[in-house]
Parts: structure tokens; C-alpha cells; sequence
């Protein structure tokens, strides 16, 4: 596990990152795709790199199908995802 000042930038850096977490958070343990989160959650273009952010955390695992460009996500049981599950309490949907 990181340090605080490394899991904080990872986690809270930038804006995008607790939108894409939440809507993660309300989906359950659904297994999704790199390109579904919607652009008024994060921009296609920061996805993929704000995802494997949370793999890095270990709150995401990312899986490659032979013969597909497509990413898969899930979660996993990170404590991690207790952080998120708190402001999804706090935070306005």
C-alpha cells in the first residue's frame, strides 16, 4: 500500500475521479467496459487512465479479452471503496 500523499493524489487528484468512482459504486460488483462510463461522468478521453488509477489502488481489476480491444473493470473488496461508499452518503447525486 502507497503512502497517504501517494493514495490521495491517486484517489483525490483530480475532480473526475470521485465522479467515475461513484458511478462505479452504484453499480454494484457489474463488470464494465473502459468506454461505458458516460462523458458527464469523466471525458473518454481521461477514462482509461483515471481506471487504471484505481487498479493501481487495488480497487479495480482490468481484464483483456483474447482477440478484443476491450477493457473490462471490476471491483474488488479494497477498504479503499469504503472511502467512496461514505460520500456517496455525502455527496449529491
Amino acid at each position: 500500500m502507497e503512502d497517504v500523499s501517494e493514495i490521495g493524489r491517486l484517489l483525490f487528484g483530480r475532480p473526475c475521479r470521485l465522479r467515475v468512482a461513484l458511478w462505479i459504486h452504484q453499480r454494484g460488483r457489474q463488470r464494465f467496459y473502459q468506454s461505458e462510463p458516460p462523458d458527464d461522468v469523466i471525458p473518454q478521453s481521461a477514462a482509461g487512465t483515471e481506471l487504471r488509477r484505481f487498479v493501481h489502488l487495488g480497487m479495480l481489476t482490468e481484464h483483456r479479452e483474447v482477440g478484443s480491444r476491450r477493457v473490462y473493470y471490476e471491483t474488488t473488496t479494497s477498504p479503499l471503496w469504503s472511502i467512496i461508499t461514505a460520500a456517496a452518503r455525502v455527496v449529491p447525486a
